[in-house]
């Protein structure tokens, strides 16, 4: 629903708190043809997303942070967890943005591309294995080197989604 693929997930987060900035332009109400993103900003630069099918009746809700490192802004989501779940780890899950005028594309950083560099010895980055997948576990500073280093990278981002302003 929210990411396209399969993305890969993170221990840590991407910007430490006063790193977080908020997007220019990315507050309101955006669709595509599936899906509509609702993004609420909050206090201490986050936001509040909201996630619902248009055809389905599943909704999901993420506390958003966004930053820019080097050219490319980024989204940092995890999702909020309800207060009875006792096992809950919350993960991060990032992607690459672009908001210009109305129309917003994002891609996530892609969990079997990421598998696939670090089986092969192609990238380096602090990480476990759990079941079949790859979790990073690098720092923040050792995150954002990485994502800055694949930024412009469409395989580690790919099929980006594109949805536009809702008025």
């Amino acid at each position: 629903m929210f990411f396209i693929g399969c993305p890969a997930r993170s221990i840590q987060p991407l910007f430490a708190e006063k790193e977080s900035v908020l997007l220019p332009g990315l507050a309101g109400t955006w669709m595509s043809e599936e899906d509509i993103y609702t993004f609420e900003q909050l206090p201490g630069n986050h936001y509040r997303a909201l996630i619902r099918s248009k055809t389905e009746s599943d909704s999901a809700v993420y506390m958003v942070s966004s930053g820019k490192l080097g050219a490319y802004w980024f989204l940092d989501s995890s999702p909020i967890k309800n207060s009875d779940e006792h096992h809950y780890l919350s993960v991060h899950v990032f992607t690459r943005i672009e908001v210009r005028g109305d129309t917003m594309r994002f891609a996530t950083l892609e969990a079997d591309w990421l598998k696939k560099q670090i089986e092969s010895n192609a990238i380096v980055v602090t990480h476990t294995m759990r079941e079949n997948e790859v979790l990073l576990t690098a720092t923040t500073k050792e995150l954002q080197k990485f994502l800055t280093s694949i930024a412009s990278n469409n395989e580690a981002f790919p099929n980006p989604a594109t949805f536009v302003r809702s008025r």
